[in-house]
C-alpha cells in the first residue's frame, strides 16, 4: 500500500536508511532533483547532492538518522542551483512505519515557489470565505430596514404635489436608498455559497442578447456603439449565473468609456466549449492594479460608483459554470475579457436519442 501512495505522491519522497544511504526515490523526487532513480538508489545522500554538505540539513542529519520519531517533520530550505530553492521536510520512521524499507529518514521535497503558491492560494480562499460570511451578515441585517424605508419614501412621494419643496429632498433620499439596495444585492450575490452542482443549461447568445437589453440605455446615453458578432447555432452550456457575469463585464466596459467608444461582443464555438470575448476601447487597466482586479471590494472607482464586487461576482459565476475567465489589456487601447465555458452534457431522451434542452 505504501508503495502505491509514494509512487503517486505529488511531492518528492526520498528515503534514507540509518547510514544515510538512499533506498528509495519516487518519480516526483527524481524529477525535482533531475536524477535517474536507478543511479540514485544505493548512493549516500551527499554523493547525490554535494552542495547540501554545508547546509543545516547536513548538520542535523546524524541526530535525525539516530533519533526517535518527533511530533512533526523538521523543515529546511536548501539550494538547487543558483536560482531555485527546495523545501525539504525530514521525518524519522521506525518500527516498520515505512513498510518494507525499514527504519530511516523520509525526506519530502517540494519546490519553494510551488509551496509558496499553494500557501498563498489557501490564504486567499480563507480570506474570501471570511469576507463572504461578513458580507452575508451585513446584507441580511440591512435588507429588511432598507425595504421598509424605501417603501415609506415611495408613499411620501405619492402624497406630494409636483411643486412641493420637499419632493427634491425625498428624490435624493430615494436615489441613495436605491444605491444601497443594489449594494446589498451585490453582497448577497457575492456571499452565496453554492454547494449543489449546476444543472441549468442555456444558450450563451440568448443570455448575451438579454444582458445587452438590460444596459442599452447606458449605451445610448454614453454614445457607445455596440457590435455583436454572435456565432449561430451555439451548443448549450452550463449556466451558473452567466448572464449576471456578462452584465457586470459590460457595465465595467461602459465605465471605461464614459463619453464614447465601441463595445464588441463575440461568441464562437470551440472544442467542447464556447468562448465569449467582451472588448472595449477604453483607457485600459493600469499595470499596478491588474493583480488585484478580482479581489473582493477592491475598486478604483469613486465611492458612490462601485463596491468592488462586480468582477469578483462575474468570475465566480463563470467558475460555477465550469469555465474560466481571463483578460488582456493595453493602456490607451482597451481591454478584452475572455470567458470560456464547457458545453453542457447532452442527456438522452426516453427513446435513447440525445436531447439539447436549449435547442442548440
Amino acid at each position: 500500500m505504501w508503495a502505491q501512495l509514494f509512487e503517486s505522491a505529488p511531492c518528492g519522497l526520498l528515503f534514507l536508511d540509518r547510514q544515510g544511504v538512499i533506498r528509495y526515490v519516487n518519480p516526483a523526487a527524481a524529477a525535482l532533483l533531475r536524477v535517474d532513480v536507478s543511479q540514485a538508489v544505493g548512493q549516500p545522500l551527499i554523493a547525490l547532492r554535494p552542495e547540501w554538505g554545508e547546509t543545516p540539513l547536513w548538520g542535523s542529519l546524524p541526530s535525525l538518522l539516530c533519533g526517535e520519531p518527533s511530533e512533526g517533520p523538521v523543515s529546511f530550505d536548501l539550494p538547487d542551483g543558483p536560482q531555485r530553492m527546495l523545501k525539504v521536510s525530514a521525518s524519522v520512521l521506525v518500527n516498520g512505519t515505512s513498510g518494507s524499507l525499514g527504519d530511516g529518514l523520509l525526506l519530502a521535497i517540494t519546490e519553494s515557489a510551488t509551496l509558496a503558491g499553494l500557501e498563498q492560494r489557501l490564504q486567499r480562499s480563507e480570506y474570501h470565505a471570511s469576507i463572504g460570511k461578513l458580507a452575508r451578515g451585513i446584507a441580511h441585517e440591512l435588507n429588511s430596514p432598507l425595504d421598509g424605508v424605501l417603501r415609506y419614501t415611495h408613499l411620501a412621494l405619492e402624497q406630494l404635489t409636483a411643486d412641493a419643496p420637499v419632493q427634491e429632498y425625498l428624490l435624493h433620499v430615494k436615489e441613495g436608498l436605491d444605491r444601497m439596495v443594489r449594494a446589498v444585492k451585490a453582497f448577497l450575490e457575492f456571499s452565496r455559497q453554492v454547494t449543489t452542482p449546476v444543472k441549468r443549461v442555456a444558450n450563451l447568445n440568448h443570455l448575451i442578447e438579454d444582458a445587452l437589453l438590460l444596459v442599452q440605455y447606458r449605451a445610448k446615453f454614453q454614445h457607445i456603439r455596440v457590435v455583436k458578432r454572435l456565432a449561430p447555432d451555439l451548443p448549450a452550456v452550463l449556466d451558473g449565473g452567466l448572464q449576471h457575469a456578462v452584465v457586470n463585464l459590460v457595465k465595467n466596459a461602459f465605465d471605461a468609456m464614459p463619453n464614447e467608444g465601441t463595445l464588441t461582443v463575440t461568441t464562437s464555438p470551440g472544442e467542447g466549449c464556447v468562448e465569449v470575448l467582451i472588448e472595449d476601447t477604453g483607457g485600459g487597466i493600469p499595470e499596478s492594479v491588474r493583480e488585484r482586479l478580482f479581489e473582493p471590494f477592491f475598486t478604483t472607482k469613486p465611492i458612490h460608483h462601485g463596491n468592488g464586487l462586480g468582477l469578483t461576482i462575474a468570475k465566480e459565476a463563470v467558475e460555477r459554470s465550469g469555465g474560466r475567465m481571463e483578460f488582456t489589456s493595453q493602456p490607451g487601447a482597451g481591454t478584452t475579457f475572455r470567458i470560456v465555458v464547457p458545453v453542457a452534457p447532452v442527456e438522452p431522451t426516453p427513446n435513447g436519442s440525445p436531447s439539447n434542452p436549449c435547442g442548440g
